[in-house]
Parts: C-alpha cells; structure tokens; sequence
C-alpha cells in the first residue's frame, strides 16, 4: 500500500519540474538538478522521500512527462563520457585499504572539484545534498528500478561507451588473472591456456565487431553465449582458486581482495555484455535490461556513497571475515552430527571433555585460596583454563560452547551456496537441525560427566578427610550463577564474546599457517631433521600445520577466560565470565561439601542459572559468528529469518529431532 500523497503545493513543484523538461534542452542537467530538489525530501526523511518519488512515478505515467524525461536523460548521457561508471562504480578499486582511506579522508576535507563532462561527477551533481545517499537509499529497489527504466533500451551512445567500458574491464581481469598470487593457488594456470587471455580476444573482437551491425561479419547470438561461456570459466577458475586457497593453499587478505575484484570485474562484464548484445538481437533480453535498471539504481547509490568512511570500513571487515570464517566453516563441519554413529561420537568427545573440566574447575577453586594479587591470580586462572582446553584438544575431546562458531560459518556457507535467497530450504533446515542435536549431544557430554565427577571427587575427598571446598566457597559457588541476584547471564554473554573471537583467531591462524606454508617449512628445519628424522619432522610439521589454529585458539579462550575478571577488579568494572560446564562442575562440588544441605530455593536458582548461562554462551557466540559469516559472503542476515516459520513447526511436531539422533527423514519434493 502506497502512502498518502503530500499537500497539492509539493506535488505542484515536482510537476512544474517534469513539465520544464518536456521542451527541448542544450543541456538537461540544471533542470533534472530542479527535478531532484523536488523530490528531495525535508531532514531526509524516509517516508517523505518514499511518498514524493510515488508521485513522481505516477507523474510519469503521463506520456509527455515520460518521454520528455526520457529524452532529457538519454541527452544527459550522450553529452559525458560514461565510461569510468560502467568500469569503475561499484567495483573495488586496485588500491590498498589505507591508500584509499587517505583518499577518502583527504575529499571529506577538501571535496574534489566535480568534472561536469563525466558522468560519475554528473551524478553527485545531481545529487547535490549531503542527506541525498540516505534517503535514496531508502527507497525500495523496485521503486528506484521504475525510474532508471527510463534508460532502457540504451540509446546508441551508451552502447558506444559500454563498449569501451567492456575493453577497459577485460584488460583489467586479464592482469589480475595473470597475478603471481593467483598462480601460486593455481600453478596449472602458467602451463594452460590462460582462460582470461582468451576472454580478453574474444572480447576485443566483440565489441568491435558489435558496432558494425550493417556489415555481414558482425557478430551474432551464438557469438555472444560464446562470450559468456569464456567469462563463466574465469569465473570457473575463481571459484577453483577459492576452494583450493580454503582448503589446501591457504589464503590471505591480498588474496582475498584480487579474488572478490576479480568476481566483481566478471559479473560487471557479463551484464554489460548481454546490454550491447542488444545490437545484434531482434527482441531485447528482458532479465538483461531488468539487471540494467538495477545497475543503474545501485550505481547511483554507488556514487554517493564513493567517499564514505563507514561502507569503508564495512568492505574492510566483510574481507578480514571472509579470510576468517572460510576455515571454521570446513572446520564446523565435523561439529555437526548428521547421524546416530556421529552423534554417539560426539557425546563420547564431550565425555572426555567433561572429566577434564570437572579437574580444572577444582584447581581453579584451589588456585584462589592462594590469594595471589589480581593479575597474577587472573594469569594462574588463564594457565589453568588454556592448558586444559589444549589437552581437550590433544585428545580430540570437544567442549560444547566452543562449537557455534564453527557450525554458524558452515550453515553461512551453505546459504552462499543458495545465493542468499534459501532456495533449497529443507536443506539448511536439516543442518540447523543437526547442528541443535549436535549441541545438545556436546553440553550433555560436558554437563553430564562434570557435574557428578565433581560429586564424587567432593565424596571421595571427605571420605580421606580432605576438605576441597570450604563451607563458605561452596555458598559463594552456588549464589554466583544464580540470575536473579547476579549479573551471571551477562558474564555469561561475556564468555559467548570470547567463544566468537577464539573462533575468528582460529580460522585466521589456519589460514596464516596454510598460506605461509608453516607445515612443509618446520618439516625442513636441518635440527629438527636431526633430532628426529625426515619422516618425523614431516610428521610434527604436518600437525603444527594442521591444529595450529586449533592450539592457539584454546590457549586464547583459557587465557581469555581467566584474565577478564582480573581486569574488571583492576579497572572496578563488572567484568567476570561464566560457562556452562564448569558453573555445573561448581555446583556440583557446592552440593558434595554443604552435604546437600543447600536451601532448596538456592539449588533450584542455581540450577535454573547454569541452564541459561549455557544457553546464553551458545546464542551469543552462534548468533556472532553467524552474522559474521553472512557478512562475508554478502547474505544479508535477515535471509535467515525465512527459516525460523518451518523450524518452529518441526520443533512442534518433532521436538525430539532437536535433541537425539533420529532416522533421516525423507524430505518432500518439491516441483520442479
């Protein structure tokens, strides 16, 4: 439903500026700066904006302010040269992040003079007010895509120039297909016939040969599918060096940055070609000129954003995620169970990890009655945690809340593989699914073994006469994670933080060791050879490579863990941690040393607490890492909130699906 028109005066002035531009004008520019001073909204408001570009659009269904506007900005093009809008708007530049932050800055000062012969200059003239990006932002693309149709077909002019816009982006993707540090990913690359240098021929030929539609050897459609099959096989083999870089070669920012330019470049010339095939066909390609009415409106957008610091910042931290998440999402993959004999596996893992949590947990409360100063107590706490989270990781255990992080960037990925519209949903319904049994399965194991290990530690110690926890620490143990009367949920959130960096540190040292090739190189190290022969160093240097990221991750959460309440004391700051596993453990040793004698509503509190401080690390650092994920594949995160109708119905209809292994169930087909 559309909103309410404004008062007949602003309505008025929109017109009077579509009516201007019905007679003829050396140059339309001032007078569609008018038209957009018109549209303009006050305080850039939204709604505002929203309600004039309606009228504007229903001003337009007069014909003779239709084709008057039409002509006005097919003459706006014709006079400028549009090439750097079509080759460089929207695309990320060849510079690096800090020379093109210095570059923004610099014009955010001093503005850059505008060109009024280009076309990208002619847009920020157009759109002239600091507020124009966000309120035309605002707009619904489908909105924006009904004005920029005006510009489809493209006139002549414009197919001359996005034909030298096609040559500008071909050399381009021929130099970055030729770049050492794709080669190294791809080394069959120097010994094959370099697709892209192929593309690049093809292409100069093209568009060439496009211009000339009277002469018998301009090209025709079979000439353009062909077009497109060479720019689908650079693409082929940007997809092939991302998946060897994630899985074998390792990647790197530098890395990262060509391969996603290179995408972009590809994708750019694949829509300007099918725009300048329409030379060479008798019907116009409708899903063409549909993209091309969104490239424009995102172009546009584009432009007015050029110099912001924030969409910066934001193309900077969807790379570094990119770089980060690709190896936790190959690593989530062993998180999820998908059947019975891996959800028994996985509960054994979480056992093994519970026996070691119910030991730290005790020499964690033994280390406090040392009363060492604050940040030696908070080191001694971090050594404890690190070095049991490292033996859990020697012994291949698993600590549940380590696991969202991981399995949050494989069901990221599995989105990206839908483009982000969730078409195969019973699919990702399925990995979230398993991905819940699977959680379930690891604080089972955890809880489950903890917790009466530290009953039984506590027994055994009483009956050799040896007190492991005072009276007076195990009622602190059981009043610290109650909800109600502290602030344990937010510690608990706390922790979930930690858990999402360990993950983001995880994938970032798995890439930095696979790319620098850490493995092979500590293999050759002449001492190591010595001491331990050329099949052992290769062994030693095949697992440093292989659980490097694990290792140091574990370290950093122990550490992590154990420092931030040392820092909160230092600083008088709330700041404190609570897990799952180990309030559990503690709780367990409070019962054991109070004889069960605890007040029932202090036990019922305590353990209502260590529920939802488990549930509170789990979302939290899920709901972290998935965001991350998404961002760095460019799925928006709401793409996911069309799962959450049909998980609610399997958890009404299947609740125990979520929680133990069941039988594959058959998923319904859809129609073809």
């Amino acid at each position: 439903m559309q909103p309410p028109f404004e008062p007949l005066s602003n309505a008025d002035v929109i017109s009077r500026a579509l009516e201007q531009l019905t007679v003829a004008n050396d140059d339309p520019l001032p007078l569609l700066v008018q038209l957009f001073d018109a549209v303009r909204p006050g305080r850039s408001s939204s709604d505002q904006a929203l309600q004039r570009w309606h009228r504007m659009l229903q001003l337009l269904e007069i014909p003779r302010y239709h084709d008057g506007l039409r002509t006005a900005l097919l003459t706006l093009f014709a006079q400028r040269r549009q090439i750097s809008l079509y080759s460089e708007s929207g695309l990320l530049p060849n510079t690096g992040f800090f020379s093109e932050l210095h570059r923004k800055l610099a014009h955010r000062l001093l503005p850059e003079l505008a060109d009024p012969a280009e076309l990208r200059d002619c847009i920020r003239l157009l759109f002239h007010h600091p507020g124009d990006a966000a309120w035309l932002g605002a707009i619904p693309l489908e909105e924006q895509q009904a004005f920029w149709r005006l510009l489809t077909p493209p006139s002549p002019r414009m197919l001359e120039q996005i034909s030298e816009a096609c040559l500008v982006l071909s050399h381009r993707v021929c130099a970055m297909g030729l770049e050492p540090e794709l080669l190294r990913v791809l080394p069959q690359l120097k010994t094959s016939r370099s697709p892209f240098l192929a593309l690049h021929e093809e292409l100069a030929w093209f568009t060439t040969e496009a211009l000339r539609i009277e002469d018998e050897t301009s090209p025709g459609e079979e000439d353009k599918r062909h077009l497109l099959v060479l720019t689908g096989q650079c693409r082929e083999v940007v997809r092939r060096a991302h998946q060897q870089a994630t899985a074998v070669a390792g990647t790197s920012m530098s890395l990262t940055f060509l391969l996603t330019r290179l995408e972009q470049h590809l994708q750019r010339l694949e829509l300007l070609v099918g725009v300048l095939a329409i030379r060479v066909q008798t019907v116009a390609d409708g899903e063409v000129m549909e993209r091309w009415s969104v490239f424009l409106a995102d172009a546009v957008l584009g432009e007015l954003r050029r110099n912001s610091l924030r969409q910066h910042f934001a193309d900077l931290t969807g790379q570094v995620a990119l770089l980060v998440t690709e190896n936790a999402a190959r690593t989530g993959e062993h998180y999820i169970a998908s059947d019975r004999k891996e959800w028994w596996g996985m509960l054994r893992a979480a056992a093994g990890a519970g026996v070691i949590i119910a030991l730290l947990a005790l020499m964690k409360i033994k280390g406090a009655g040392l009363h060492l100063p604050v940040l030696s107590q908070g080191l001694l706490n971090g050594l404890i945690y690190g070095g049991g989270f490292l033996l859990v990781h020697l012994l291949h255990f698993t600590i549940a809340t380590k696991q969202p992080a991981m399995t949050a960037a494989a069901i990221a990925a599995t989105v990206s593989q839908t483009r982000g519209r969730l078409r195969d949903q019973e699919r990702l319904l399925e990995l979230m699914v398993s991905t819940a049994r699977s959680q379930f399965a690891a604080v089972l194991g955890n809880v489950g073994v903890a917790f009466p290990l530290a009953l039984v530690i506590g027994l055994v110690a009483g009956l050799l006469q040896y007190e492991p926890v005072t009276l007076k620490k195990a009622c602190a143990l059981a009043e610290e994670v109650n909800p109600f009367t502290t602030l344990s949920l937010f510690y608990a959130a706390i922790a979930g933080i930690w858990l999402f960096v360990t993950g983001l540190i995880s994938g970032y040292i798995d890439n930095l060791s696979a790319h620098s090739q850490v493995g092979p190189r500590i293999a050759r190290l002449p001492w190591l050879q010595r001491m331990s022969g050329s099949s052992g160093a290769g062994r030693i240097g095949s697992y440093i490579s292989s659980n490097a990221g694990g290792l140091t991750g574990n370290l950093f959460f122990g550490l992590m863990l154990g420092v931030t309440p040392a820092v909160g004391l230092m600083l008088g700051l709330p700041l404190d941690i609570r897990h799952i596993a180990f309030s559990a453990a503690n709780i367990g040793y409070a019962l054991i040393t109070s004889g069960f004698m605890l007040q029932p509503s202090i036990l019922l509190a305590a353990i209502g607490g260590v529920m939802l401080i488990g549930l509170v690390n789990l979302l939290v650092s899920f709901s972290l890492a998935l965001w991350v994920a998404l961002r760095s594949r460019g799925v928006p995160f709401s793409s996911v909130r069309s799962l959450l109708s049909p998980l609610r119905r399997r958890l009404f209809n299947h609740p125990l699906d979520f929680l133990l292994p069941v039988e594959q169930r058959q998923a319904p087909r859809t129609p073809q």
